[in-house]
């Protein structure tokens, strides 16, 4: 609902429910960073920048990249964005590259609003989009670089001519491209295996790889647009120079192991000044390539240089996101506040501690730790042995964390910090969750059934595959394909859920309601079901919600009646046991919506959400009883410097 009609709306039906609960928004709280391959100035605003990623996520900052906010894309998770590019006569006017299989994904986009709207240039459909290069004398002119040639446009991207011969193996596919600054007529283009130039816009072609070793994968070609003679190339090779306009080529001496070089580029100030994205780091150069220094560790594959302010300079990292220099490039920091992009796998939490996971990250994936509601995540500390794909924490001791990963069981007594590996029941089972429980013992799910542990083993308490366990106030259950089994203390037995009459449900997820542990919810492929029983019979609930599924459910901690569910991409609330549901979010950070729920008991007015993608966002909750609430709110309050008001803080 985003405009004052709907809100309207919104508020008569929240009157009419008797409660004070309004839209509310979803605020980024981290962990901040991932991959980043891409980061483009716009010359046109003094602090926009604007940052994309391998796997189509693109994000804008207006201050500099002190906050990034991301930026709806038709090819997000979808295609390959390559590319990267902005008019700079116009403060609005971006252009992206993707390649992708799905044809009607792949071709250059182009915005003319800044990012809000987007739109497949016509001509280049289907073509698998490698490379970008605008004028900058006049920014009409474009060249896209494809998997099956060079074309060239004359009118801002509306027509285009293909300016390679067609079906040459030898020029595609095109990963670079780079303009003569005084002639449009001269255009550079590095391929997989060498680097070519036309000087006849595109009339014939010439190999300039004279000097570079055979077969070298050139990533980017930067021009000197004092000197143009003066010209760089990047390969899978190392790092190249020519003083003659490409005739020749002299391979640069990067540190020992900078061999790999992703990108070149000139400082456009200080031409003397280069920069290099190599395997061993970011490196930089004083003395045209001369000699080198390295400025950070970090994987490094884009540069963009501020036009307004001296010194400060943006790259785009795949191992740690978005960095920022404002000393000319010697030295370079994060600056994710507000990006986002990793494999997040699980949110939980206990105490005053949220956890988070990721998954596939070799340099900065792992396990992430707040203890201020999400202000500072950190990493708990070195990635674990094995990739985590879920994680439970103890509700009474907040330092104990029990994980399921590829390999087996790991556990940790010092927020994790560091792991240890547990034997797994049977040997040899995939274990999909695991979940602490009082004593110190373990339950565990796997495909071979539900287990928990002894100080001799592991004592089997049903069988068939268990997809997840959970507790739910003072309940546990664990979730099988089509049902569930429940338990007041799990060393005592479980009993089955009743089934839900609809054929060929998948279960989801359950809840029980702390306050009346008889009232249950459960998510399932065919929507929401309530039980008054103790999960033995089920209602469908429709009150607000579809038939259609619903992939979370949980109930407030210390709210009676309060609950919460995601279906289509969207949160409901519930303030009266699940029986009816209304909106709670304005926004949703992702369409696919939420992969965890999570409120802390000790924070009773935040409610937590993990999108896979996009990391933890938070949001506050306005409810009808502030009394129930105060008894578990602490009354020391700082303003928070994300919501921008009065917010609760944790002693």
């Amino acid at each position: 609902m985003g405009n004052s009609a709907n809100r309207l709306a919104a508020l008569a039906l929240t009157i009419a429910f008797g409660q004070t609960h309004a839209l509310l928004a979803w605020h980024a709280t981290g962990p901040f960073g991932g991959d980043a391959e891409l980061v483009r100035v716009v010359p046109k605003v003094k602090g926009l920048v604007i940052a994309g990623s391998r796997n189509g996520l693109l994000f804008s900052s207006t201050n500099g990249g002190a906050f990034w906010n991301p930026i709806s894309f038709p090819a997000q998770f979808a295609g390959v964005l390559h590319a990267l590019e902005v008019d700079p006569r116009a403060d609005s006017v971006w252009y992206a590259g993707v390649e992708c299989e799905q044809s009607w994904l792949a071709g250059v986009w182009k915005t003319t609003d800044a990012g809000k709207t987007w739109s497949l240039i016509p001509q280049t459909k289907g073509l698998s989009v490698w490379s970008l290069s605008v004028w900058a004398k006049n920014p009409d002119i474009i060249a896209a670089g494809t998997g099956s040639g060079v074309f060239l446009s004359h009118d801002a991207g509306n027509g285009w001519t293909r300016i390679s011969p067609d079906g040459d193996p030898e020029l595609r596919p095109i990963v670079s491209l780079a303009f003569h600054p005084d002639d449009s007529k001269v255009l550079y283009a590095g391929t997989t295996h060498l680097p070519w130039k036309t000087v006849d816009g595109g009339k014939s072609w010439q190999s300039i790889h004279e000097g570079m070793i055979d077969d070298s994968d050139v990533f980017s070609i930067n021009v000197d647009a004092k000197n143009p003679d003066r010209v760089f190339a990047s390969a899978c090779s190392g790092l190249y120079g020519s003083m003659n306009a490409a005739a020749k080529w002299a391979k640069l001496a990067t540190p020992p192991g900078a061999f790999r070089t992703y990108f070149v580029a000139i400082d456009p100030r200080h031409t003397e000044v280069v920069f290099a994205g190599t395997t061993e780091g970011l490196m930089r150069s004083m003395d045209t390539g001369k000699t080198w220094r390295k400025v950070s560790p970090e994987a490094v594959r884009s540069v963009a240089f501020d036009p307004y302010v001296e010194g400060r300079i943006f790259f785009a990292s795949s191992s740690a996101g978005l960095l920022v220099s404002t000393d000319n490039g010697a030295t370079a920091r994060e600056s994710n506040f507000g990006f986002t992009n990793r494999n997040f796998t699980t949110l939980t939490g206990s105490g005053q501690n949220l956890y988070a996971s990721s998954v596939f990250e070799p340099v900065s994936g792992g396990v992430y730790r707040t203890d201020n509601l999400g202000l500072r995540w950190a990493r708990a500390g070195e990635q674990p042995a094995d990739q985590l794909l879920t994680m439970a924490s103890a509700p009474d001791n907040p330092k104990l964390l029990a994980a399921a990963g590829y390999k087996g069981i790991l556990e940790s007594v010092d927020a994790g910090k560091t792991w240890t590996s547990k034997r797994t029941p049977p040997p040899g089972s995939r274990v999909n969750s695991v979940l602490p429980v009082d004593g110190g013992a373990l339950l565990a799910g796997t495909d071979a059934g539900l287990f928990r542990s002894t100080p001799d083993g592991w004592v089997s308490l049903a069988r068939g595959a268990v997809s997840a366990i959970e507790r739910s106030g003072p309940k546990y259950f664990a979730l099988t394909g089509s049902g569930a089994f429940s338990s007041g203390n799990p060393s005592a037995g479980w009993n089955p859920c009743g089934d839900i009459q609809s054929t060929g449900t998948t279960w989801y997820g359950l809840a029980f309601d702390p306050a009346t542990p008889s009232i249950a919810l459960a998510a399932t492929s065919s929507g929401l079901y309530r039980s008054a029983d103790s999960c033995n019979t089920w209602t469908p609930v429709r009150n607000g919600l579809r038939e259609e599924t619903a992939s979370l459910v949980l109930f407030h901690p210390t709210v009676a009646d309060e609950a919460f569910v995601s279906q289509s991409g969207r949160v409901y609330f519930s303030t009266d046991g699940g029986r009816n549901w209304l909106p709670l979010d304005d926004e949703v950070p992702s369409n696919s919506g939420p992969s965890s729920l999570f409120i802390l008991p000790a924070a009773p007015d935040r409610l937590f959400a993990l999108f896979p993608r996009r990391g933890v966002f938070s949001t506050t909750l306005l409810s009808a009883k502030p009394s129930t609430r105060s008894a578990a709110v602490n009354p020391n309050s700082t303003t928070h410097p994300i919501f921008n008001k009065q917010e609760t803080a944790l002693p």
